[in-house]
């Protein structure tokens, strides 16, 4: 697999791309002006406690106060022994109360940011967890003589009542740069106990690295081709960056000065529009259908104009193991969290369904967001999961339809036409005028000049008035404008 990271800094803002085998798999998009709180470490206070969603809201100093669930805090060997359950949230905390807490979910429209007391300080080798004690190695790691070797030296480097996880990219890391990194974030997380002693209440002990340097920490890794970046400032600092903590790295990062858009000479366009699609198409023929819901989201897979050669069980496996591999990266690009159904195309063969099962897991272990594939159900229905960290990419690129309120639909041509003709007879009747004209979107005119004519033609006569209807793509296809004429 060959993977390529694009930067293009442009029109205030900051966009990424990440790149597999020349498919768009990632996207990421960042104000320059507007860094994001994700990581950010606060000093925050209970405002309130909620025992029936078993939930805390916290003020740490935003708009919006964070949400807190009873199962994101540490406690200190607070669950029950038998049964290993948190006891309810109003035993652990109470209003008034202050705590440290990390921002793990982005704030979404009218909800607040989400927030754990399970502290994470991460590099870009390992992440330490402060006030646990636990080892754990990347899944992404499948050398099994790799991960022993990492292990024992997780175990020999952990700090003192911190826990610590090895990342995919400590793969063949000399235990030097893992020594250096560990001592670089314990010296972080003793400043942040510094601040957490005293001052006021809320306010922020810990920011995130900026986006540049996030997004070099986490996409600069042994397997990365090349690190395309068009702004010379940016092309700098990451150099810079570079220069002390990854000499290596240095030949894989370049400089676009060609005078072309960097994301249309790569053509991440084209792949951005389909992601924000509702429908995706299969080089075979079929296609899928994305829908969303507030709980969940619905993937539907279609035969579309693939209709197989030789029986409707093998046309439906063809098409049900092209769709995962779309499906998993394009759940990934878009950045899809919570629950994912998968209607796949009905299988009779059990030893099918498993396979295309078996292929959706190992597709998803390339998304470093944690997914899990639950199983088929007894509809034929697959299940899974994926860990909800920022907005899906149709939260901050769309909006809501004004015509048709989300619903995905709006009125036909024919109902906009009745609502037409209502309209002009209640103007009629109320201003009696000799003349209008009668501004409407084309698809409208169409009917009231086609099947509507004849009632035209009764209003006219009844109200003794001229009425023009004229087509406007200047005018909303649910509007009309009206003005008396000479």
């Amino acid at each position: 697999m060959t993977k390529d990271v694009l930067m293009d800094a442009s029109m205030g803002e900051i966009r990424l791309a990440v790149m597999e085998d020349g498919e768009l798999v990632e996207f990421y998009v960042e104000e320059r002006e507007k860094e994001s709180m994700l990581g950010n470490i606060y000093r925050g206070r209970v405002e309130r406690v909620v025992p029936g969603m078993q939930a805390a809201f916290i003020d740490i100093g935003l708009s919006k106060n964070a949400f807190l669930y009873v199962k994101d805090l540490l406690t200190d060997g607070a669950q029950d022994g038998e049964t290993g359950k948190m006891p309810p949230i109003e035993q652990l905390l109470k209003a008034g109360q202050e705590l440290t807490v990390q921002v793990v979910k982005e704030m979404s429209g009218q909800k607040g940011p989400r927030v754990t007391t399970r502290l994470a300080m991460p590099g870009r080798f390992t992440v330490l967890l402060p006030n646990q004690d636990l080892v754990g190695i990347s899944k992404r790691l499948d050398d099994s003589e790799e991960r022993r070797r990492l292990k024992e030296l997780a175990l020999a480097l952990k700090p003192d009542g911190a826990g610590l996880i090895i990342r995919t990219a400590a793969k063949h890391v000399p235990v030097e740069w893992l020594r250096d990194e560990i001592g670089i974030l314990t010296q972080k997380w003793n400043r942040i106990l510094e601040l957490q002693s005293g001052g006021p209440v809320p306010r922020c002990l810990y920011c995130e690295t900026d986006f540049v340097s996030h997004m070099i920490r986490e996409h600069l890794t042994p397997d990365l081709n090349r690190f395309v970046v068009n702004d010379r400032d940016i092309w700098e600092q990451i150099n810079r960056i570079l220069d002390s903590d990854a000499p290596g790295f240095r030949p894989r990062v370049e400089y676009f000065d060609k005078d072309y858009d960097l994301f249309d000479y790569y053509q991440v366009e084209g792949a951005i529009s389909q992601a924000l699609s509702r429908k995706v198409y299969l080089k075979s023929g079929g296609y899928l259908v994305f829908d969303r819901t507030e709980a969940l989201t619905v993937i539907d897979v279609n035969s579309g104009k693939y209709i197989g050669r030789t029986s409707l069980e093998d046309t439906a496996l063809r098409i049900n193991t092209e769709a995962v591999e779309t499906i998993a990266r394009q759940i990934r690009l878009r950045d899809i969290g919570g629950i994912i159904i998968i209607d796949f195309i009905d299988m009779q063969d059990k030893g099918h369904r498993e396979e295309v099962v078996a292929r959706l897991k190992e597709a998803v272990k390339r998304d470093r967001t944690q997914t899990v594939v639950v199983g088929m159900t007894g509809l034929g229905l697959v299940e899974m999961t994926r860990k909800k960290v920022r907005q899906p990419l149709a939260g901050y690129m769309t909006v809501g339809c004004r015509s048709c309120g989300g619903t995905g639909r709006h009125l036909s041509p024919v109902v906009m036409a009745k609502r037409v003709e209502r309209r002009i007879a209640r103007y009629l009747v109320s201003n009696h005028p000799h003349s209008v004209e009668i501004l409407v979107h084309p698809d409208v005119h169409k009917v009231l000049e086609g099947q509507e004519k004849e009632r035209l033609e009764k209003l006219r006569k009844q109200y003794a008035c001229m009425i023009r209807i004229t087509p406007s793509p200047d005018v909303a296809y649910s509007d009309m404008r009206m003005h008396e004429s000479s």
